[in-house]
């Protein structure tokens, strides 16, 4: 089972994809992609997940109330 979105309930599809490399100075690096399929955020701020249709930012990379919590702080900055 994949992951739920916490808004709607529904299964989200798509995921995460981790893979490794080593840069020419021999610095380890781990990567994370996403796979073409996926429709959901998990929030940078409090990791709740949050599929796409159900989000009012998708590309901010938060939740609903992590993202009004921030835009709302810009404001007053």
């Amino acid at each position: 089972m994949g992951e739920i979105c916490t808004v709607c309930k529904k299964e989200c599809s798509g995921g995460f994809e981790v893979s490794s490399r080593q840069l020419a100075d021999g610095t380890p690096e781990i990567v994370i992609d996403t796979t073409p399929d996926r429709n959901f955020n998990v929030c940078d701020a409090c990791n709740r997940t949050i599929c796409f249709e159900c989000s009012v930012s998708p590309d901010s990379g938060y939740c609903n109330d992590c993202f009004r919590t921030l835009a709302g702080n810009q404001h007053h900055g």
